[in-house]
């Protein structure tokens, strides 16, 4: 009887252990040093080719991918965020200061850029500045303030003033933009932006580049493209003008005097 009572003890007990270990608590996450992370960033734009006609009135192009490898099953081991930036082609631009001479408004000094991009969106999940440090955005060049523009303005007053004022026209324009919501998680490793191209937007080769950062820390990118041109009589127009710029001339003045002769007949007084 003493045995069977022994027995029944031992066998209460390693239930009760067999209890306990299964309530025991998740291991706790694992410390990601930087660039160490596994996970993969992979994105992709709703179209490669847009097409500027005569109906043309702006377009909005959609990003969106996943986080591959992302650990799913403890969300609290790590904060995700992503930056997608778009950039259009580089040109040069020559930025002027208006000063008043005799009571009229004339171009003053100017200052010349020759790497300005045409169109620049930012989109990011959170405030780029709460994403990463200042030594990171401006190593991968992310952000409006960290623009290289083909000139340094450091240390200048008059430079920075320029490069702020054509920053600001370019904002004005609707091609400069940086949305600190932009970027909107589906889950937990889903993703998706929209970025608008205004109807000015310029012709060209278009780079899409895609950050994936965790806890402050880059931890995968990825880029695409897309080409946007003209298309249709918009693009005859355009390509003569370039190409064959004394008869694109000679056409002008062709069109001109027509449409002055049609004027005369229609309002002619008889």
């Amino acid at each position: 009887m003493g045995i069977s009572r022994l027995g029944s003890i031992l066998l209460f007990l390693m239930l009760l252990a067999g209890a306990a270990r299964a309530q025991d608590p998740l291991p706790p996450a694992p410390v990601i040093k930087p660039g160490t992370s596994q996970e993969k960033v992979q994105a992709d734009i709703s179209t490669r080719q847009i097409a500027i006609e005569s109906n043309f009135t702006g377009i909005e192009i959609l990003i969106f991918g996943s986080v591959d490898f992302s650990d799913a099953r403890m969300p609290s081991s790590g904060t995700y965020d992503v930056i997608a930036v778009v950039r259009g082609p580089n040109d040069s631009i020559v930025v002027r200061k208006k000063t008043r001479v005799a009571g009229v408004w004339v171009n003053g000094p100017g200052k010349t850029y020759t790497d300005v991009p045409g169109f620049y969106a930012v989109l990011s999940s959170r405030p780029i500045r709460a994403i990463a440090s200042d030594d990171t955005l401006r190593e991968l060049g992310i952000g409006l303030s960290e623009l290289d523009l083909g000139r340094d303005t450091a240390g200048s007053p008059q430079e920075q003033s320029f490069e702020s004022a054509m920053i600001r026209l370019m904002e004005e324009r609707n091609l400069y933009t940086e949305l600190d919501s932009g970027v909107v998680f589906i889950g937990r490793s889903l993703f998706r932006a929209t970025v608008a191209l205004p109807v000015n937007v310029p012709t060209g080769r278009y780079l899409v580049e895609v950050y994936l950062f965790r806890d402050g820390y880059l931890a995968s990118k990825t880029k695409g493209s897309l080409e946007v041109n003209k298309a249709g009589i918009e693009a005859t127009i355009y390509n003569l003008a370039f190409s064959k710029p004394f008869l694109y001339g000679l056409m002008g003045i062709v069109i001109a005097v027509f449409a002055g002769l049609m004027g005369w007949f229609a309002f002619r007084r008889d």
